[in-house]
């Protein structure tokens, strides 16, 4: 149990969890703002998948890396 804790309290554990949260909480409050506005968007997990996707294969076929985060 004190392992569990030992985890619980490193910074390095909290640290990793917001950077893996990221794409996901900023994928939620779009969607919130969405239904705000009247619009039931059920199709945010694709289009998120879909642009990730589309900036991968932009740098695998050589383009930048910051062309990559444009598209």
């Amino acid at each position: 149990m004190t392992e569990f804790f030992d985890i619980l309290a490193n910074p390095a554990f909290w640290i990793a969890t917001l950077r893996v949260a990221t794409p996901l909480i900023l994928g939620t409050l779009g969607v919130l703002m969405c239904e705000r506005a009247g619009v039931l968007n059920l199709g945010i997990e694709g289009i998120m998948v879909a642009g990730a996707f589309t900036g991968w294969l932009t740098v695998y076929a050589g383009h930048g890396l910051w062309t990559g985060v444009a598209c």
